[in-house]
């Protein structure tokens, strides 16, 4: 692999560094969060805060949640908790989580650049490969929807860079390192390696050694794990038919997309009677992304939850392909800002990041207890359908961070966590719920050992009222209201 000219380094570094901050630039200006606050964003930053600053390491459980006895929980992406632990002290929880997602953005375009160059395309040919692998609207989706373990974009490419240049040792901790970045980069890298010679299963197997125990960290906390209905996967497969582009449908918090552009399939076929072998390969990648009831039946597959995250796998082959397409030609770069402009300008996900409120109420501050008690709190929802609680996150989850106390409350994470372990008396305040169906409890009962109660009464809508009646009449009494429509009380 030849050492690149300084223009190409320039070309390289001006592609990651445009992709990186230029669509985040609105949400860095805004002083909040980069992602959307209505989806994974906020449990994905309380995740990194509770796995880097209250409980470092490698935990399967935590205290914060299911108080009083906690539950099972593993954060999604270990890595970034790992990298979050010394940059917390330093930059806070708005600036450790923006610097580590720009980073991984512009890591992914680095190592998609890098890994092309190992496996033999020249750099006009590796730069478009970095292009559509690195800066497609797939990846561009998990940054929108703040989505942690979609950010691990660069680990894949490292694992098969090093495969390339026959380094089995440090190809086998890359692997490692995917496995533990992102449960679905890890179910892509197993197939990938499926399909190459036998001489490439030794560092998947020395990887899959030295990510066990995280493997079986996740297995031991989540042991209550079902398999999702056929129907509920197969909506978390990839789409198939028109779609808006996310430029005109404005902000669109969920951000799935397995969406590859007119140009890059145009660039991809033209190599299809050279590279017959990656054609086949992509498609059969493409292929495992619709999410087929058929298909997912079989062990291993069947714990798969979201199909369309397998479309990094095609996205390898197309960014091999379209690299050989592009490498020989006078022109060839000229077609990499047409790619990526139409990425963002006809993809379904919006092209600029949106960003979320880092600033924490009033009512959160100076006050100290062991438990805290959010009205409403969440409820579980399957995969792929509405979960009007999920913005709630925000306070039941990242409060935590300025009031550091226990929320009896269960998040179900995507159906992943634990179910039937709440505390007495939940489910009669869970009948306050705004969507609930019955009609409102006659009494409630807070469990004894919450010390605050924090009414959410915009949330509660026309039972606000009612709630805070049946709190007066269990002992409550308020201490501190703000101008949102909170009231903290306290026995």
């Amino acid at each position: 692999m030849q050492a690149l000219s300084r223009i190409d380094w320039i070309r390289l570094w001006a592609l990651a560094l445009a992709w990186a901050i230029l669509p985040a630039l609105p949400a860095l200006f805004s002083g909040g969060f980069i992602g959307h606050g209505g989806t994974d964003l906020y449990p994905s930053v309380w995740g990194m805060w509770a796995f880097a600053d209250v409980q470092p390491g490698l935990p399967s459980w935590t205290s914060q949640l299911a108080a009083p006895d906690g539950m099972g929980f593993v954060y999604s992406s270990p890595i970034h908790g790992w990298a979050a632990w010394p940059l917390l002290p330093i930059l806070g929880l708005t600036g450790t989580w923006n610097l580590l997602l720009l980073a991984s953005r512009a890591g992914g375009v680095f190592a998609a650049h890098w890994a092309a160059r190992a496996w033999g395309l020249k750099p006009n040919g590796a730069l478009m490969a970095a292009t559509v692998y690195g800066c497609s609207p797939f990846f561009h989706g998990y940054a929108v929807e703040g989505i942690v373990e979609g950010q691990t974009s660069w680990a894949l490419p490292l694992w098969l860079g090093f495969l390339a240049l026959g380094k089995h040792r440090k190809a086998g901790i890359s692997f490692a390192v995917t496995v533990i970045g992102s449960w679905y980069m890890a179910a892509t890298a197993c197939i990938l390696a499926a399909m190459m010679p036998r001489k490439a299963w030794r560092s998947t197997l020395v990887g899959l050694c030295l990510a066990s125990p995280f493997l079986w960290t996740f297995l031991t906390a989540f042991p209550e794990r079902e398999l999702l209905d056929p129907s509920v996967r197969r909506m978390m497969g990839t789409q198939i038919g028109l779609w808006t582009p996310g430029l005109a449908e404005g902000l669109n918090p969920f951000a799935q997309s397995a969406w590859i552009g007119f140009a890059v399939f145009a660039l991809a076929a033209s190599q299809a009677l050279r590279f017959p072998r990656y054609v086949v390969a992509a498609l059969a990648f493409w292929l495992l992304s619709l999410g087929i009831p058929a298909l997912y039946d079989l062990p291993l597959f069947s714990s798969l939850r979201f199909p369309y995250r397998l479309h990094a796998g095609t996205l390898v082959f197309l960014a091999f392909l379209a690299g050989f397409a592009v490498q020989d030609r006078r022109r060839g770069l000229l077609l990499v800002p047409l790619v990526l402009l139409e990425g963002l300008l006809l993809s379904p996900i919006e092209p600029i990041l949106p960003h979320a409120e880092d600033k924490q109420p009033d009512v959160y501050r100076d006050i100290g207890g062991e438990s805290l008690l959010d009205i409403p709190g969440p409820f579980a929802r399957a995969p792929g359908l509405h979960n009007p609680s999920r913005p709630r996150a925000r306070w039941f989850l990242y409060g935590q961070v300025e009031h550091g106390m226990s929320t009896p409350w269960v998040p179900d994470f995507n159906s992943v966590g634990a179910t039937g372990i709440e505390a007495p008396g939940l489910l009669e305040i869970r009948k306050l719920d705004p969507h609930w169906p019955g009609p409102l409890p006659e009494t409630i009962q807070v469990p004894s050992f919450i010390d605050h109660v924090v009414l959410h009464q915009k949330l509660l809508g026309n039972k606000a009222s009612a709630a805070h009646q049946l709190l007066l009449e269990d002992g409550w009494k308020v201490k501190q209201e703000d101008n949102e429509m909170r009231r903290r009380y306290r026995r």
